[in-house]
């Protein structure tokens, strides 16, 4: 029993080290994300980022990476404004719209029932 403890202990040890590990990666790979975007946003427009990524962090990450993949591209040539960032917000907005949607209604028919058969004259 005191063995089979040892190797639990041994093993959930493991993970907890390996889960702060890739936490640690993690936030290594966001702090150089940050630091590659400050150099190429002015002030102004960093502020606005971060704003929006306390809001919708997904959307803050997108237009992040839209941002370092066109710099890394040679496609941005000055620092973003805040103006810029408003245009690469509205065209991920613009992509992550959701289309709308149609409901339409198939009504089921019996076997027995017809289109106008409903005369009661008879009765």
């Amino acid at each position: 029993p005191r063995k089979k403890r040892r190797m639990a202990d041994s093993k959930m040890a493991a993970q907890m080290k390996a889960a702060q590990a890739q936490q640690q990666k993690l936030a290594e790979i966001k702090m150089k994300k940050e630091a590659m975007l400050t150099q190429i946003m002015t002030p102004e427009a960093m502020a606005r980022l971060k704003t929006i990524s306390l809001v919708k962090p997904d959307v803050a990450n997108k237009v992040g990476d839209m941002m370092l993949s066109l710099a890394g591209s040679g496609q941005i040539k000055s620092k973003v404004t805040e103006q810029m960032l408003k245009g690469y917000l509205a065209t991920i907005s613009k992509e992550a719209a959701p289309k709308a949607s149609k409901i339409t209604f198939a009504r089921r028919r019996f076997a027995d029932e017809e289109e106008d058969s409903e005369d009661y004259d008879d009765m």
